[in-house]
């Protein structure tokens, strides 16, 4: 598996588990029970396995993300 997201964001990793299931990449967030404790300093992963990754971009850019340059997705400004 690898990281298709970090965020400490919850709207954000909403938004990018509905992308992903809508493009029918199966994901998982792990750390989700730290980061509910410590929502602003332990970061929840979004997990896909690592050959989902191309159509996991591609569902992400088609919907208004862009990849930042430290690897996490943002929506387009």
């Amino acid at each position: 598996m690898i990281v298709i997201l970090t965020t400490v964001d919850a709207v954000k990793l909403t938004a990018v588990l509905s992308v992903l299931a809508e493009a029918g990449v199966p994901a998982e967030v792990f750390d989700s029970a730290a980061g509910g404790l410590w929502r602003s300093i332990i970061p929840m992963r979004l997990m896909i396995d690592e050959a989902d990754g191309a159509p996991a971009r591609r569902a992400l850019r088609d919907a208004g993300f862009v990849e930042a340059l430290d690897g996490d997705w943002d929506l387009r400004a």
